[in-house]
């Protein structure tokens, strides 16, 4: 229902740019620069284009035969927005290393990840409060409040990672933390159990579940992607 979405939509994505962003230090160190763009726009410039070009309209048209609608071809972005923004970050980062420094940087302390995420929470309520709804889709996203507050720092935060081997700092978290995070996470299940259910006090002239939405995503993906990645190197690690 509601609530299985809203636990998953709202840090998959951002633990999706972050995963991918983790292996492109290393990828550029071996292909250099020109090897490794072209092999991002063939595998991700491709994929997006033949989706959005061909397998997209191609659904669309089938939907709107079946449903007796007018048939037209149309391009069509869909899901694979993704693909094209991660190509996107992806270029930008490779342009950026062929100039600035590699950022030398051990992972920080869980609990200054956890306030991290409440920076970010802030960020993202206020371009989601700030920036016009007509403007919040511009370039296919599904808001810019997800790409300034999850996705870009996520993104770099990945880069980062890649860099300084996080990984490795995931994998030898105190159990004290590792349990902290873990019940963190479950805090924030209920929390949006209770937005999603309207189980929150409402508050005259307050809207409460605007709120609550535009607060949590940011403070509640940061623990749960590292309660992921602790977990599935714990017992799915062979």
């Amino acid at each position: 229902g509601l609530w299985f979405l809203n636990v998953n939509q709202s840090y998959f994505m951002a633990a999706f740019f972050f995963i991918s962003a983790y292996f492109c230090p290393k990828s550029m160190d071996r292909k250099g620069f020109r090897r490794f763009v072209e092999d991002k726009l063939v595998r991700l410039g491709g994929g997006f284009l033949l989706y959005s070009l061909l397998l997209g309209p191609i659904m669309i048209l089938f939907c709107r035969a079946y449903g007796g609608y007018p048939v037209s071809y149309e391009f069509y972005v869909g899901p694979p927005w993704f693909i094209l923004w991660l190509l996107n970050f992806t270029l930008i980062y490779a342009v950026i290393a062929q100039f600035a420094a590699p950022v030398k940087m051990n992972m920080p302390h869980p609990v200054i990840l956890l306030l991290f995420g409440a920076f970010l929470s802030a960020a993202f309520y206020g371009v989601a409060v700030g920036v016009p709804q007509e403007w919040q889709f511009l370039g296919n996203v599904i808001g810019w409040a997800y790409v300034i507050g999850l996705y870009i720092p996520f993104f770099t935060a990945g880069i980062i990672a890649g860099r300084n081997d996080w990984m490795k700092s995931v994998e030898e978290m105190e159990t004290w933390c590792v349990w902290m995070l873990r019940t963190i996470t479950v805090g924030f299940w209920v929390l949006i159990f209770c937005t999603v259910g309207g189980l929150l006090p409402l508050i005259p002239n307050f809207n409460v579940f605007f709120t609550a939405n535009n607060l949590i995503p940011p403070g509640y993906a940061v623990p749960m992607t590292l309660v992921l990645i602790q977990f599935f190197h714990q017992y799915f690690n062979g």
